[in-house]
């Protein structure tokens, strides 16, 4: 008859008070070991964890912005930022594990005869997650709409990404249909 161990608790999560419950005290020692070997993950396998998709029509989506590129003053980030917050059940958030979904831009500036005539956008959402690989877990994402905004007068920039990010939410919030 199998006994007890630390490892079945930490392997299969039962105690000892549950191992005969769990009816684990009628297994050989050699079937509760093969047990224990073939429960046990695979270290050189990783665990991809990301935040479910279709499940936030009731509630809130968390989007975290990223804005780099041509902006020395911050004011087309803020831009982008505060059109986001602005859309329905959005708030925005500054790190990728509170968020559910993210928004990368890098922005360029068009010039002509070195004077600024607008911005041109390059934007990417994504769905941020977690993978876990032989116990060290690393921030990666899914990557999801890449586009490119581009107008040369530039005020409706951070309200056009908005918009798109608006659209690439609806899909998630409706769990990929449209």
């Amino acid at each position: 008859m199998a006994t007890w161990s630390p490892e079945v608790q930490k392997t299969l999560g039962v105690s000892a008070e549950n191992f005969n419950a769990e009816g684990l005290n009628k297994l050989s020692p050699a079937q509760l070991t093969a047990l224990l070997i073939s429960a046990r993950p695979d270290p050189r396998k990783g665990l991809l964890t990301c935040p479910a998709s279709g499940n936030t029509p009731s509630g809130r989506v968390k989007v975290l912005v990223t804005v780099a590129g041509d902006d020395p003053t911050g004011a087309i980030a803020t831009a982008i930022r505060d059109a986001v917050a602005s859309l329905n059940e959005v708030d925005v958030v500054d790190s990728a594990a509170a968020a559910d979904r993210a928004l990368h831009v890098v922005v360029q500036e068009q010039t002509v005869n070195k004077r600024t005539i607008g911005f041109t956008a390059s934007y990417l959402t994504a769905t941020p997650c977690s993978e876990e690989i032989g116990g060290k877990k690393t921030e990666v994402e899914l990557k999801g709409t890449l586009g490119t905004y581009s107008n040369a007068k530039g005020p409706g920039l951070a309200k056009d990404l908005a918009g798109m990010l608006d659209q690439d939410l609806q899909q998630v919030r409706t769990g990929g249909t449209k």
